[in-house]
């Protein structure tokens, strides 16, 4: 009886821990902090531009990739 009790926890937390992190992988969302007007790639590139974006940069802008496990 023991060992049922233990090995339906162990599947039970098996199945659980998986279901969680398959909804928590990558689930990371990251809000521009400048509003874009206009897609960069129909712009052209200024000085101007880079040093906008070298002046608004901030750490938390910067999202690691995620490898799966």
């Amino acid at each position: 009886m023991k060992t049922r009790i233990a090995l339906g926890a162990g599947l039970l937390l098996t199945i659980g821990s998986a279901v969680a992190g398959t909804l928590m992988y990558g689930q990371g969302h990251v809000e521009p902090s400048v509003p874009v007007v206009a897609s960069v790639a129909q712009q052209e590139v200024t000085p101007q531009m880079i040093a906008m974006w070298k002046a608004t940069a901030a750490p938390s802008d910067y999202v690691a990739p995620r490898v799966p496990i």
